[in-house]
């Protein structure tokens, strides 16, 4: 008689499912700030500029990606060619193939200023809300109770406040214009440089907690 044993899953396997569960947790909980796990990959290629990108939200990304989807990257205000290095890193690893923005399955930021680039992603049709683009946005801090968005809608009792200490007023203005088209619209997740995620799924409303003017200039 023969025993098959399962093979214990890899670190990678065990990342991307808890990954998964957080990420699930944060969109059906909007305004609730998940902990995101410890990416145990390393050495990634670096962004345009030279700097390094920020290793869970492209493990979060890469989580969801698979041969069927397809994913497209922006550096800044800028969209990164299929070309780059880390482009094809993550093609590499997660089989999904890279395409231009406005046929990308999920988009991967890796500025706050690519916020200005929402508008260039599927945003669905009233036939197939779902054939939408799932956007990564990555930030320099997320602040749970913060007070620079309010966020209402479904999944939040009453409403929630979250800051955003580091991203520039336009960057603000351009989240919250993309956001009231349900059922069309885009699901984004904010990753800031300690793993924390923050779910804003097209059904959130986001408005101004405050006068954004408040903050300085790339503030």
């Amino acid at each position: 008689m023969t025993t098959i044993v399962a093979a214990p899953p890899t670190p990678l396997e065990l990342f991307n499912g808890r990954t998964f569960r957080v990420l699930l947790d944060c969109l059906a909980r909007p305004g609730r700030v998940g902990q995101l796990p410890v990416f145990p990959l390393a050495d990634l290629p670096r962004l345009p500029d030279g700097t390094p990108p920020n290793p869970t939200a492209v493990a979060a990304c890469m989580s969801l990606l698979d041969q069927t989807v397809s994913f497209a990257q922006a550096a800044g205000e800028t969209w990164m060619s299929v070309d780059h290095p880390l482009t094809r890193w993550i093609a590499l690893r997660s089989n999904a193939h890279p395409v231009a923005p406005e046929a990308a399955d999920f988009a991967l930021l890796h500025d706050p200023a690519g916020a200005v680039l929402l508008g260039a992603l599927k945003q669905g049709t009233l036939l197939c809300p779902e054939q939408s683009c799932t956007a990564f946005l990555c930030v320099p801090e997320i602040v749970a109770g913060g007070a620079m968005l309010r966020l209402t809608g479904p999944g939040i009792a009453g409403e929630a406040t979250v800051g955003l200490p580091g991203v520039a007023p336009t960057a603000l203005e351009a989240l919250i214009a993309r956001r009231g088209r349900f059922p069309l619209g885009i699901d984004i997740f904010l990753i800031d440089r300690r793993g924390y995620c923050l779910g804003l799924p097209r059904t959130t409303q986001v408005a101004q907690a405050c006068r954004l003017s408040a903050y300085p200039p790339g503030a």
